[in-house]
């Protein structure tokens, strides 16, 4: 038989009358970030600096940077064919420099100063340490980060401005060069000191091939014509599509306008009172304007919608 508690009542379970199912009324709630039981801590709102560092992290897009690249035509016209005068040689089409530097083994041509194909040798070998250098960078720090982008075109116009001060200080021949007597050029001796801007212009303008490689605009290589022109003529809808409706027809056509308009406008500017050196000049003022334009690059809107 069970044994009752006291008095013979049956003990029975005490239910506290302040009891409250789980998800009643009177809920307690734990946080973590009100000490001393105060209010619960605001959200704190993203700083400037940190607003400024996703910004300049974030990828640009790839929309419309064809515009920039055929821009980089241009440059490159008014570059080489300052340069050409005043050097005999180039600083972007490489498959030239390549074939003066082959004659050069020959002492070719006849005409050429003793020692001329070492401004070609400077070229090439300047352009390949600018494309590994700066294709590396991209590549590890980011190829299409807004501030990457801006640093490389920044850089590149600061090569170009230090070129154009050597050769405003007289440093480097850059005028027009005028034909002796016997319809030869002059040669008061090897300029060594070409070499110098040489050097630089030429890394600078591997920036513009790692440009078009990175945004994937194979098409436009910004430096040379002889594919862009086989290209051209090869596009089955060269003729038969509107006016629009052959973007890349287009592109290739106006980036050939821009390289012969360049080249011209750098054949004027040798023959005017500025000389390479205004040249240099304006082309690095046009190479701020690019890094202008990137910083306020739309971002990505795919990199965007995968952050949120």
């Amino acid at each position: 038989m069970a044994r009752h508690g006291r008095g013979g009542a049956t003990p029975r379970a005490r239910v506290s009358r302040d009891s409250t199912p789980l998800l009643g009324e009177h809920q307690t709630y734990i946080t973590f970030d009100a000490p001393n039981g105060g209010p619960p801590a605001k959200p704190k709102t993203p700083t400037r600096l940190y607003q400024a560092k996703q910004y300049l992290n974030a990828d640009v897009s790839n929309k419309h940077t064809d515009i920039i690249l055929i821009i980089c035509f241009a440059i490159s016209g008014l570059i080489d064919s300052g340069a050409y005068n005043a050097y005999t040689c180039f600083t972007s089409m490489q498959t030239g420099n390549t074939v003066f530097a082959a004659l050069g083994v020959s002492d070719l041509p006849a005409s050429s100063p003793k020692y001329a194909w070492t401004k070609s040798v400077t070229s090439v070998v300047s352009f390949l340490i600018g494309a590994a250098v700066l294709s590396t960078c991209h590549r590890l720090l980011g190829a299409r980060k807004r501030w990457v982008q801006s640093a490389s075109f920044f850089i590149q116009g600061l090569l170009i401005a230090l070129s154009a001060y050597i050769v405003q200080r007289g440093g480097s021949d850059s005028p027009v060069k005028k034909p002796t007597i016997a319809g030869l050029p002059a040669d008061p001796g090897f300029p060594w000191i070409d070499l110098v801007p040489i050097g630089l212009l030429s890394v600078q303008s591997a920036g513009k091939v790692v440009a078009s490689r990175i945004f994937q605009h194979v098409g436009l290589p910004a430096v040379v014509l002889t594919t862009l022109f086989s290209d051209l003529v090869s596009d089955p809808r060269l003729f038969t599509a509107g006016l629009f409706d052959n973007p890349q027809r287009n592109g290739r056509f106006v980036a050939v306008a821009c390289y012969f308009g360049g080249a011209v406008a750098g054949g004027a500017f040798a023959k005017s009172t500025v000389g390479f050196a205004g040249l240099l000049w304006s082309v690095a003022g046009i190479k701020l304007l690019i890094v202008i334009s990137w910083l306020l690059w739309r971002e990505d809107e795919e990199a965007e919608d995968e952050e949120s």
